[in-house]
Formats: C-alpha cells, sequence, structure tokens
C-alpha cells in the first residue's frame, strides 16, 4: 500500500516458529499426525524394553506367561526367536510391496498430492510399528539368552510373548490386504479427503466466532505503516489470530496480513502490514514487527490442517488427472465433483472470506485474508471446465454444483455468487461446443438450476448426466 515505508534491515525470522502445531492445536495430537517415523521409533523402543524384561526378570507380565510358556533352553528359545523374525521380516515386505502398489497407483491415476493421506494413514500409524515392535523384541530377546548361562530346559516367557507379537503381525498383514483393496477404490479416496476438508472447515469456522462484520480494509490511523516480511520461503502454513490480536491490543496497532493460508511466500517480501496508533521509533517498529510474526508459520509444503482451499484444490486435481487424453475416466471426474457438491453446499453454510477480528472493545485490530466462496467455486470450475467442456457429464455436474451451492447458501451474495458460476459454465460450454448435439439438453438443465436457484426444486439429472 502507499505510505507503507521501506527500511534497509529486516528482521529475518529471529524467533519466527518455521515448524510445529498451531497454538489452537493439540501438541500430542499433531505430532503424531506429522511425524511419520515417531511410530515406528516408539514401536522400536517397546519391543527392545520387552526383549530385556521378559528374558532378564520375572515381572509380573512374564509370571502370568509362566503358564503358556515354552520349554526350551537358552539355545532353542535363540533359534525360535530367529525363526520369529525371519517371518516378521517376510510379513512386512508383503505390507510395504502392497504399500508401495497403492502409492503407485494412486500417484498416476489421481495425483500426487493425495499421498499424504496415506503417508499419516494406517499403514504407518499402526501396521510398520507392529513389525517393529516384533522384529527388535526378537533381536533383544535372542541377545539376552545368548548371556543366559546353563543348557537346562526352562518356561521361557518371551517365547509365549513372542507367538503374540507374530499372531499381531499377521492380523496387521491381513489388516494392510483389506485396507489396500479399499484404497484402491476411487469413491473411499474422494469421500476420504472431502471428509478430512470438511473437518478442517469445522475447525476454522469455531475460530471465526468472535469475528465481525467491517471492512476487508482498514486505513493507518497516523497515516504510515510498516511492512510485515515474510521469515522464509515457504507456504503458509498456519495464522495465529489470537496472537496477533494480543500483540495489536497491547500495542495498539491495527494489523493486516494480506496472505491466506496455502499461499507462496518469499523470504523479504511483504506479506502484509501494521500501523501504530501512535508514532513509534523505527527500531520499535522492527521489533513489533518479529514480535507479529511469530504467528504466521512457514512450511516447505501446505499443510491441510488449516488449509481448506487444499482439499478443495486435491478433489479438483482428481477430476481433471481423470479428464486427461492418458487417463480418460470421465466417471472419475464425477465421483470427485459429487464430492464436491457436499463440500461445498457445506461451506456455502459458513462464514467464508476476510476475517475481521476485534478487540475487547469491538474494534477491529486484526484482518486477515482468506478465501470466500467466489474463489473457491473459481478453484473449482475453471480448471475442471477447461478440461472437460466437452464432456457432457462433467457439464451437468458443474451445473449442479452451482446451483445447489445457491440453494444452500444463506446470504445473498453467496447465491448471486452462485448464479454467476452457472452463466460462466453455460457460456464457456457454449462457446466450445456450438454444434454438440446434446447442448440443447445442457442449456435446458441449465434453465433448470437458475430456476432452482430462486427457490424451485432441485431437477433431477437428465439421462446423459448418469
Amino acid at each position: 500500500m502507499a505510505g507503507i515505508q521501506a527500511r534497509s534491515r529486516v528482521a529475518m525470522g529471529h524467533g519466527v516458529p518455521r515448524d510445529g502445531p498451531p497454538r489452537d492445536a493439540a501438541p500430542i495430537q499433531w505430532w503424531l499426525r506429522h511425524r511419520v517415523w515417531l511410530s515406528p521409533v516408539v514401536g522400536a523402543v517397546v519391543g527392545a524394553c520387552l526383549g530385556v524384561v521378559f528374558v532378564s526378570r520375572p515381572v509380573f507380565a512374564a509370571s502370568v506367561l509362566l503358564g503358556v510358556a515354552w520349554q526350551a533352553t537358552a539355545t532353542e528359545a535363540r533359534d525360535m526367536l530367529f525363526t520369529v523374525l525371519g517371518i516378521a521380516l517376510t510379513s512386512l515386505s508383503i505390507v510395504l510391496s502392497l504399500s508401495m502398489l497403492v502409492v503407485q497407483n494412486v500417484s498416476e491415476q489421481f495425483t500426487p498430492r493425495l499421498l499424504r493421506h496415506f503417508v499419516r494413514g494406517a499403514g504407518i500409524r499402526v501396521v510398520i510399528p507392529v513389525f517393529v515392535a516384533t522384529s527388535v523384541f526378537c533381536l533383544v530377546a535372542a541377545h539376552e539368552f545368548g548371556l543366559v548361562a546353563g543348557a537346562e530346559r526352562a518356561p521361557r516367557p518371551a517365547l509365549g510373548l513372542a507367538m503374540v507379537l507374530l499372531i499381531a503381525c499377521e492380523g496387521a498383514l491381513v489388516f494392510q490386504v483389506l485396507h489396500t483393496i479399499q484404497t484402491m477404490r476411487v469413491e473411499n479416496i474422494v469421500q476420504q479427503v472431502r471428509m478430512d476438508t470438511l473437518r478442517v472447515a469445522h475447525r476454522m469456522e469455531r475460530l471465526r466466532s468472535a469475528d465481525v462484520q467491517a471492512p476487508a480494509r482498514a486505513l493507518a490511523p497516523t497515516g504510515e505503516a510498516w511492512p510485515l516480511r515474510a521469515p522464509h520461503n515457504g507456504f503458509v502454513v498456519s495464522v495465529d489470530a489470537r496472537a496477533l490480536l494480543e500483540v495489536a491490543t497491547a500495542r495498539r496497532l491495527v494489523v493486516h496480513l494480506e496472505r491466506a493460508i496455502g499461499e507462496p511466500v518469499i523470504q523479504g517480501t511483504a506479506v502484509g502490514w501494521f500501523a501504530p496508533e501512535d508514532r513509534l521509533a523505527p527500531a520499535s517498529c522492527e521489533e513489533t514487527e518479529a514480535v507479529l510474526l511469530r504467528a504466521l508459520r512457514t512450511n516447505r509444503w501446505r499443510d491441510e490442517d488449516v488449509d481448506v482451499a487444499l482439499g478443495v484444490r486435491q478433489l479438483v486435481d482428481v477430476a481433471i488427472k481423470a479428464l486427461s487424453p492418458g487417463i480418460n475416466d470421465p466417471y472419475t471426474a464425477v465421483e470427485a465433483l459429487d464430492q464436491l457438491i457436499f463440500l461445498m453446499c457445506e461451506l456455502s453454510r459458513m462464514r467464508l472470506g476476510p476475517r475481521v477480528v476485534p478487540d475487547a472493545s469491538g474494534k477491529p485490530r486484526v484482518f486477515l485474508h482468506a478465501p470466500s466462496l467466489r474463489d473457491y467455486l473459481d478453484l473449482i470450475t475453471d480448471q475442471t471446465l477447461r478440461y472437460g467442456d466437452s464432456e457432457p457429464t462433467v457439464v451437468i455436474r458443474l451445473l449442479r454444483l452451482a446451483g445447489t451451492v445457491g440453494q444452500c447458501a444463506r446470504s445473498a451474495d453467496a447465491r448471486q455468487a452462485a448464479l454467476g458460476t452457472l452463466h460462466l459454465i453455460l457460456a464457456a460450454t457454449e462457446r466450445k461446443q456450438q454444434d454438440a448435439s446434446w447442448l440443447g439438453s445442457i442449456r435446458r438443465y441449465a434453465e433448470l438450476m437458475a430456476q432452482a436457484l430462486e427457490g424451485r426444486p432441485l431437477p433431477p439429472l437428465p439421462a446423459i448426466g448418469f
């Protein structure tokens, strides 16, 4: 904005968190979701502890297993443990092969952006830790049996536990096979993306409970403003509005952040500005900037925990990938668009667009940029229509999306945005497919959807839309 002062020295991220849980997120849950190495490491530690305890010390759990413990010498126990280890490693290789098959299939047929759902899925969080715990247990227990003196046969609780862990591994293998079969279905994939995105949207909606309706932009109280410069290269993954409000209230500031969650930023470039109600010295403004930037988290990639647009983008990617000449699978695009219809109907009832956060007195202090309903509609229809305007089933689904969202929307602006999207879809289709035999059906359906926006019931899908 005009009047923002330039500075020769900028605080480049000192004390600025680049990665870590948002302030309003549960730290343990966040770490379990985002640190994929954590659960295998925990499994290895648990397996090592069990291997030491069940061989060296008669703890309560070991005494419980004495009744079913196998009679064996230390040498026989080591041989049995190595046999269990071989079975576990063979089963683990099958699990990893299945996982790689799913990853390759999803990446090639749908979109690589869906891989994060599998990295954080049950295969990493549950199945692999079971195999890691069993393998480490067998290795540590075999080592401990090598230190046992004497050749007499005695009950070995460690062998009983090894059998229990082996059964758990085989159960995990069966679970992974069934899970893989379900994961290969596109219906399950797009539905899971929609549910995850909707959960994020509801969470972001709760954060807006104290927001007020105000102009999306406020002038600097003293006529001068100081820029907020990105501390790192990367994507904006979260913005702590409460932290910004606390600083703005304590220091009597107006804060504008002009980059939405999910946007890429370049280190040193302005991502917003702040303006004090009273004139501040340059050194004080630089220190204020550093404090404000602590509420802005960037990362190397986008994170779906608070990024609603990322979930929408993933479903759009599935649709346009299915419409590519190399795949040519319009029905997969229809599946993704159906989930987008369900998702957008929910979003149309929520508060979207820029956020305005007031202080305790009701004065707007923090202004945050965020996508509006029209932005989401443009994100869905622009690329999808560009690649699918020759496919009547895809055009009908896009028309149905615009009409359904308009019916579900609560505000007049949202309904107007849906009507505008409806007209854009029809105009683009008519321009590209002037001689298509099915264009008349598309026009009639668009007219019925426009009437539905005025209060009439939604029309049924025409035959070519199934």
